[in-house]
């Protein structure tokens, strides 16, 4: 009769699982260029071997899709490996995009409101204004610290007529115990 410790039974399984494991590695981990066991980046053969076909054409269709540069000025700069300043890279000469063509509001149809109490909530405007159109956006501002209204709004309506309802119906309203007044916002860069 023989008695077996549980402890080197499962000393024997966590061997069996690490023995599984080990031979898995080595199929999973397959460098592309000398197809030995370890990543492609990390192949010492890289700067000293040419590309496969396959890498090729690889890396044929991502400059084709990022920028189009030509496949041997992408092999030049890969066996380098320098630094290259932005002064220096492609697009350096070209102007960059402005933020400002990116956003490209509606500012026709704002308004604004001012004397509004302290307390006024972006909910609270917008049942507000709501019967008079679509509203696309609004902007309660409020104090950092305290989180209160500063006392002014602006509101984006979607169309310019309702915008006009909206001011010509709720300008010098009572308001939370504060006459409202409500008038064309001056577009954003003017003074």
């Amino acid at each position: 009769m023989q008695f077996v410790n549980p402890r080197e039974e499962e000393q024997s399984n966590e061997d069996d699982v690490l023995a599984k494991l080990r031979s898995q590695k080595t199929k999973m981990v397959k460098c592309r260029i000398c197809k030995e066991d370890h990543w492609t980046t990390q192949c010492p053969f890289k700067d000293k071997v040419a590309l496969p076909e396959h890498l090729k054409e690889e890396a044929k269709a991502g400059a084709a899709g990022a920028a189009a540069v030509p496949l041997p000025e992408v092999e030049e700069k890969a066996k380098s490996g320098k630094y290259v300043p932005p002064s220096m890279r492609e697009g350096a000469n070209r102007r960059g995009e402005s933020m400002a063509q990116t956003r490209t509001r509606d500012e026709a149809a704002t308004i604004r409101v001012t004397n509004l109490s302290e307390e006024v909530r972006d909910s609270d405007l917008q049942d507000l204004f709501r019967p008079f159109g679509q509203i696309a956006r609004i902007y309660l501002a409020k104090d950092k610290v305290t989180g209160q209204s500063k006392g002014f709004a602006f509101i984006n309506f979607v169309h310019k007529e309702d915008a006009a309802k909206a001011i010509a119906n709720v300008n010098g309203f009572g308001y939370d115990n504060l006459i409202l007044s409500v008038e064309w916002a001056k577009p954003s860069g003017t003074s």
